[in-house]
């Protein structure tokens, strides 16, 4: 026998060490040969424990549960209420658990929403707090340790595995955010939004599967608490004064007014009594300016520095009424245009929620590296200052152009991750919900990247937008995420911002270049995803915001986007895709901006543009008059001639041509450009006489000349669109002399002028 040997076999005989030796090899072999199995080769002895008392919500947890192990193994773990026998047991609930899962847990500190996963290696412990809290359990054992996903409505990824295994361990995990939506149609799927953990108010959960986050009303609550019609007549001091009246709609309350907070406080107590189990009530004001200029409300918005002073001011006394007779219930409030500045020294009352919104500002990045979002960095500060509860409303998507590339997953990514690092308790992503079935622009990547954040913020954001393309696009993903990846190249710069009412001609990063590299990528996706028609439909849908943006600039001229040769097939491909996704609306007002059939009326209604003409300016406009003043000779034309233009500059005529779109955006032409008018001179040939019917658009008012006659004189402040105004004039064989004249009174200045087919 060797030394060593000798030693062991001495050593082994004495009774310590005979313990301590087993029980380390039992050990070793326990924790390094052997696996405990939840289902072997198809095969389970386990057996999932849902007290018989439990609540709806963990009984459907229960099924749940059931349902999937058995998709992803073939083994039907049966679900019982009674604890019998020699099984091995998966405990859904506190509610009967043993206690060598349940030792040093105290149920009732979990609060709702937050749960724990503990195994000890033989049985396991799903269970957590409030309606929900179990049930995202379930779900949290199924995505983060089984690897379950639903990306879509219709995309899932469930692993097929006909062995689990069950180790030791212990997770807990609660959400980042008390209050989580998305607003897009996907979204507000019932059993997506569950599986992504969302609990959204506006479609709420049922209660039987744990219920939502209760905000009553939603938003904008003025006119529901002090209804116009029904006080008005009576008494119109109750509503906010402006240019000296009273306003019964459109506007705000007067809320310094003892009558007017008599009736907001009756009507929440209305709501309380009427809807019990909200979480919070809104007592906010209304979508619209018009906040009240009264002597008593204005002297509160002076010693505060703004009228967020005497809204606080209001909502305070509200909040602290309810608290006397209902000390749990909480108040919402928003901070939002006029009113997102906080107050000076006012500070919310602790059962107010501010619910601060991040209106119009740059999207193309994300709000912690960008400078034009600083003004909204440094007034959440300030809220932060004076309120431990402050509730995010921010905006993702553009309002008007639901169907326009918008690249700004850097917002999406990044927003979320700082409002958790900055304490926020709340996030309403407003993203583009398009009738009647969804179908924005990346708007199911969107929703599912939001939900996954908004409940862990600390996942990568790009690495989950990755995730979701590999899943959804499968054979065709290589190419969609190279028009990803392309589309948000050009954004990156901090030179670069967009807002949430950018148009296609006010971005950068729509070029003609990128959109013919982006239609050769979707046509090899369509390629990768021949044969599979469900994946040829989503490619189909990535493809139609490049529709879209080729149809929005033959629309207004773009021939270098969209041939004459190629447009019918072009158009017919996209209300191909509009039909076969119920897509019935681009912006979120459809009987305006968001009215799709007049965006196609609009394109098959496109005239034979001028793009190329003489321009002339700036010249002054301050005092709002220079449409109509004579600053040249008018209509006389002599493109070799000097003049003096605003601040003395001389100028002169000079050529212009507009390669991308026939709009001649003086904007980017001239400099100065507040406040300004300039001149744009045209030769139109004719091979005939004839009568020809025009049509123009203009940013702001516009005057018309053709051959010394003036046509048109429209002033007017709007946003330019084609043939705002539609006019007929003779023409001449030959020259026709084509004179226009457009004034600027603030943002954007330009024209569209051309021949109507």
């Amino acid at each position: 026998m060797k030394p060593l040997q000798s030693i062991l076999h001495f050593l082994a005989k004495t009774t310590l060490f005979r313990f301590a030796f087993t029980a380390a090899i039992a050990v070793c072999l326990f924790s390094c040969n052997s696996e405990t199995y939840l289902v072997r080769e198809g095969s389970s002895s386990y057996k999932i424990f849902v007290s018989k008392d439990a609540p709806a919500p963990e009984k459907y947890a229960a099924r749940e549960l059931q349902a999937y192990l058995r998709q992803i193994s073939g083994a039907l773990l049966p679900v019982t209420h009674e604890i019998t026998g020699d099984s091995p047991f998966i405990y859904i609930g506190f509610q009967g658990a043993p206690g060598s899962l349940t030792h040093e847990i105290d149920p009732g500190s979990f609060p709702n929403e937050s749960y724990i996963l503990r195994s000890d290696g033989t049985s396991l412990l799903i269970a957590g707090g409030g309606s929900r809290g179990t049930l995202y359990g379930v779900i949290g054992y199924l995505s983060d340790r089984l690897g379950c996903r639903w990306y879509t409505r219709e995309v899932r990824k469930i692993p097929s595995s006909p062995s689990i295994t069950l180790t030791k361990f212990e997770e807990r995990q609660k959400p980042a955010f008390e209050y989580r939506e998305a607003w897009y149609t996907e979204a507000y799927d019932t059993r997506w939004a569950l599986y992504n953990r969302l609990n959204p108010t506006i479609a709420p959960l049922p209660d039987s599967l744990g219920g939502s986050f209760r905000t009553y009303p939603f938003a904008h609550t003025f006119y529901n608490l002090v209804p116009a019609e029904k006080y008005y007549a009576a008494h119109p001091e109750y509503f906010a004064l402006t240019d000296g009246k009273r306003q019964k709609e459109k506007a705000q309350l007067c809320l310094t007014n003892p009558g007017t907070r008599a009736v907001a406080v009756k009507t929440v107590f209305e709501w309380i009594a009427q809807h019990p189990g909200v979480d919070v009530f809104s007592v906010d004001q209304n979508d619209y300016m018009g906040y009240c200029e009264c002597p008593a409300c204005k002297a509160v918005d002076d010693r505060e520095g703004g009228p967020s002073g005497s809204l606080i001011d209001f909502v305070n006394y509200v909040a602290d009424t309810v608290a006397k007779v209902h000390p749990g219930t909480r108040i919402q409030t928003f901070a939002y245009t006029y009113s997102e500045a906080p107050p000076k020294h006012l500070k919310p009352s602790p059962n107010v929620t501010i619910r601060l919104c991040r209106y119009n500002y740059c999207s193309a990045h994300g709000i912690d590296e960008c400078e034009h979002s600083k003004p909204f960095r440094d007034r959440y500060e300030s809220w932060k200052k004076i309120t431990e509860r402050i509730s995010v409303w921010d905006y993702f998507t553009d309002f008007s152009q639901y169907l326009m590339p918008y690249p700004n997953f850097a917002s999406v990514t990044r927003n979320v991750k700082w409002y958790a690092e900055n304490g926020a308790v709340g996030l309403f992503a407003q993203g583009n919900k398009v009738p009647e079935n969804g179908g924005g622009e990346f708007s199911e990547l969107r929703a599912w990247v939001f939900a996954q954040l908004m409940w862990n913020p600390d996942r990568n954001g790009d690495g989950l937008i990755r995730e979701f393309v590999e899943n959804v696009y499968g054979k065709a993903a290589p190419f969609i995420q190279r028009y990803i990846d392309m589309m948000h190249a050009d954004v990156k710069a901090d030179t670069s911002h967009f807002s949430i009412w950018a148009q296609p001609i006010e971005v950068n990063y729509l070029k003609p270049e990128l959109i013919a590299r982006a239609d050769s990528l979707f046509m090899l996706a369509e390629q990768a995803a021949s044969g599979d028609a469900a994946l040829s439909g989503r490619v189909e849908l990535a493809y139609l915001p490049v529709l879209y943006t080729k149809l929005f600039f033959y629309a207004i001229g773009g021939s270098s986007y969209l041939k004459a040769d190629k447009y019918p097939a072009t158009l017919a491909q996209f209300e191909n895709i509009l039909k076969k996704n119920r897509i019935t609306a681009m912006g979120d007002m459809p009987d305006t901006y968001g009215n799709i059939e007049a965006f196609l009326d609009k394109v098959r209604s496109a005239p034979a543009f001028v793009s190329d003409w003489h321009i002339l300016g700036p010249f002054d406009n301050t005092d709002g008059k220079g449409l109509r003043k004579e600053l040249i000779p008018e209509p006389g034309i002599d493109l070799n001639a000097t003049f003096k233009g605003k601040n003395g500059d001389a100028l002169q005529w000079r050529p212009y041509v507009n390669e991308v779109s026939a709009y001649i955006d003086f904007k980017k032409l001239f400099d100065p450009s507040d406040y300004t008018v300039a001149y744009a001179y045209h030769n139109y040939r004719s091979d005939k006489p004839r009568v020809a019917r025009f049509g123009a658009g203009s940013n702001d008012g516009i005057r018309v000349w053709v051959n010394n006659k003036l046509v048109l004189d429209h002033p007017e402040s709007r946003r330019a669109e084609p043939n705002q105004d539609v006019f007929s004039v003779p023409l001449k064989e030959g020259d026709n002399h084509i004179l226009v004249k457009v004034d600027q009174l603030e943002r954007g200045w330009g024209f569209y002028f051309g021949e109507l087919k």
